[in-house]
């Protein structure tokens, strides 16, 4: 009897409702959109890599599967996500919708920021998963100069300088 006591007894603590038990998050249930914001630093069929501004730790890079093909390389978007984030190294998610933010183009510049952040990827290594630290029109030199940091490691820092002329002249 005492046996069955103590067997009721644990199955009763064990059951009742727990003070201070965590409730799954949204990350963990994937129930709600997500948004995320930034540059397309990279490209392979329907996935862009999108990196959001340099922040002093890095920027947070995540891979947006689900996209339609499309040149996505240097322009900016917003992206909304159904479903879970896989919080992997870069963060993984499946497209809801991405919006591409109007580039801006600078007085006097003939390029605007999409056309030069694309110009510039070309020229850099992207195995290393870069952000934006700055990119600047000087209307004197007419050209850009865009720096890129590393969201991984303190090295890694690329400046590209891009000559502010269409392609075609």
């Amino acid at each position: 009897m005492k046996k069955w006591m103590l067997i009721l007894l644990l199955v009763t603590v064990g059951c009742g409702s727990q003070e201070g038990a965590e409730e799954p998050s949204d990350d963990q249930t994937g129930s709600e959109s997500k948004q995320f914001s930034g540059y397309v630093m990279d490209q392979n069929e329907n996935s862009i890599l999108v990196v959001d501004n340099i922040e002093p730790d890095g920027g947070s890079p995540i891979w947006i599967t689900g996209v339609e093909e499309d040149m996505w390389l240097g322009k900016s978007v917003e992206v909304t996500v159904d479903g879970p984030v896989a919080e992997s190294y870069p963060m993984q998610a499946q497209a809801g919708e991405v919006k591409v933010v109007k580039a801006k183009k600078p007085e006097g510049a003939d390029l605007d920021e999409s056309q030069v952040l694309a110009s510039a990827l070309a020229e850099v290594d992207r195995s290393n998963t870069l952000s934006v630290e700055s990119m600047t029109y000087d209307q004197e030199q007419d050209q850009w100069i865009i720096k890129m940091r590393s969201t991984v490691t303190e090295s890694g820092a690329e400046k590209v300088i891009v000559p502010d002329q269409n392609f075609g002249e």
